[in-house]
Order: structure tokens, then C-alpha cells, then sequence
């Protein structure tokens, strides 16, 4: 009997086998759909770090995993900061007149900036009863090492100015008119009335510039346009003033010519000392800049 169960099982075990290897290959009655498996994510899946900086995206729906790696941004190239590899140029008004600089970096956070100024223009005023009209023919050129210590636009520049500044002006009194040289008063004559010139000049043609501003023309990043703005002063040392004058002034004890005359001259003489004692009160000469520059 034992015997007969034993054979009955050896045949029936391989038709099993058939069975369940065919039940195994056959398509299940509820098939997932493939978009379903492949956007189906497994609940302990996650993105490595190395993953997301993979070049490729790709998608594996065997895994069930979306690898997705974001698309890279392309970066602004920046101007050379070496020096004399880029330059930025500049056009400006101020009190030097109007001017144009050109700059390139050194290196870090300084710069090295020069440039020329132009300025004329007719000045008209009158000391003491005395009308001036005055022709102001400044020339100058500057070169300033820019320092900007917290990397951004307020900047220090020391630099020197080389000028060469001239004014000159007639100096007339309108017939029948009081005026004062010195102590002494006068009234200009009608028939030879007083005229003459002046001149004003400044002690050196070099001289040693401290500015502050706002504005970095060479800026370290993409941007190329800036408009800085600059104050400070250079020691030109005080400027001198000289003044000749002829014709006929009268006074109470009557007329006397300009030209041979010790009292009017030294009367003459004591009011130029007085104008040059006052400007040299002002020692420095103020520069205001206002501008805008391109960096190449």
C-alpha cells in the first residue's frame, strides 16, 4: 500500500511543477499600467545628492524611480580685472571743468584713475567800488589711486593735480564814481577816468588731491554702467592777486594821475595786500565731481 502512494506522488509532482511555472508566465487579470508603475514612487525612496547632480535624466520604470537633474545656469562672464587688461572711461563735470578719465585695476580693491579737465567761462565782480570782469582759462590733468576699502562704491583717493590756472581781467570805475583803494577814497574823474588790469595766479603747478566718493567705475561684477560722484580738495597753496591802474582820481585836496603818484600807488599797493591777505584764507581749492563711465 505504502508503496502505491509513493508511486502515485512521483507522477503527480512534475504535472504541479507544469502548472505553476505556466500560471507564473501567464498576464495577471489586473495589470498595472506601465505610466502607473513609472511614476509610481516606493514609499522609502529618496535622492541621493550625487543623484540629483547627475548629467543625464533618466527614468527607469523596472526601479520605479525618476531620477531628475536640474538644468545647470550659465554663469555671466565677468570683465578681466588685471591691470591694463580692461579700462573704463569716463566723462565728468566739476569744478576743474568739464573733464573725461580713463581707469583699469591694479589689483583687489584699487584702482588707478587719471584724467584731463578743461574749463573757461567769463567772470564779472567788483571789489571796493573797483569792476573786474574776469577770463578764467583753468587746464588740468589728475591721476588718483582709488582705494575702496569695504569692497563697495565709498572710495578714498589721494592722487596729484598738475594745473596750470590763469585769470585775467580789465578793472574799470564808471566815470564820476566813488571808490576805495586801501584808506583812501576817490572819485574817478570824467575826463581821463581810472582803468587798468588784473591778474590772479596760483603759487603750484603741482599739487598733492584728497577725494572721497561714491561709485566704482571699474565695478568687480557684470555691471558696466556707474555714475560717481566725488568731493574733496587739492593744496594749490593760496592764489595771488595783482592789479595796475591808470587815468585820474580826485579827492578833497583835488585830482592826481595813478601813473606818478607815491601816495596813490602805496594807496594802490595797500589794497592788493588787503585781497591777497583774504585769499590766503583759502589755501585748498574745492572739487565737486559729477559724472558717468562705461567699463569696457
Amino acid at each position: 500500500m505504502l508503496q502505491r502512494k509513493l508511486a502515485a506522488l512521483l507522477i503527480l509532482l512534475p504535472s504541479s511543477l507544469s502548472l505553476t511555472v505556466t500560471a507564473q508566465q501567464q498576464t495577471p487579470s489586473n495589470p498595472v499600467a506601465p505610466s502607473q508603475l513609472a511614476l509610481a514612487l516606493p514609499a522609502t525612496a529618496s535622492l541621493s545628492t550625487e543623484e540629483l547632480h547627475k548629467p543625464a535624466v533618466k527614468s527607469s520604470s523596472a526601479e520605479g524611480v525618476i531620477r531628475i537633474t536640474p538644468t545647470p545656469q550659465l554663469e555671466k562672464e565677468l570683465p578681466s580685472q588685471r591691470p591694463f587688461r580692461t579700462a573704463a572711461f569716463g566723462i565728468k563735470a566739476n569744478t576743474l571743468g568739464v573733464g573725461a578719465e580713463l581707469a583699469t585695476p591694479l589689483f583687489g580693491r584699487f584702482n588707478l584713475r587719471s584724467g584731463v579737465n578743461f574749463l573757461a567761462f567769463a567772470y564779472p565782480f567788483g571789489i571796493d567800488g573797483v569792476n573786474y570782469n574776469a577770463n578764467l582759462h583753468f587746464k588740468s590733468s589728475q591721476s588718483t589711486l582709488d582705494w575702496f576699502p569695504g569692497g563697495h562704491a565709498f572710495h578714498i583717493s589721494p592722487g596729484i593735480l598738475y594745473s596750470k590756472n590763469t585769470v585775467s581781467s580789465t578793472a574799470t570805475v564808471p566815470a564820476g564814481q566813488n571808490f576805495t583803494l586801501g584808506d583812501q577814497s576817490f572819485i574817478n574823474s570824467v575826463g581821463d577816468p581810472v582803468h587798468g588790469n588784473m591778474s590772479l595766479a596760483y603759487p603750484r603747478t603741482l599739487s598733492p588731491m584728497l577725494l572721497l566718493g561714491f561709485g566704482n567705475i571699474l565695478p568687480r561684477n557684470s555691471r558696466r554702467l556707474s555714475v560717481p560722484m566725488e568731493f574733496g580738495v587739492a593744496y594749490t597753496g593760496a592764489a595771488t592777486i595783482n592789479v595796475n591802474l591808470t587815468g585820474t582820481a580826485c579827492t578833497n585836496d583835488g585830482c592826481t594821475s595813478f601813473g606818478g603818484n607815491s601816495e596813490v600807488q602805496a594807496s594802490l599797493t595797500q589794497e592788493i595786500h588787503k585781497i591777497n591777505e583774504d585769499l590766503k584764507k583759502v589755501p585748498v581749492y574745492p572739487i565737486l565731481s559729477l559724472g558717468v563711465a562705461y567699463h569696457f
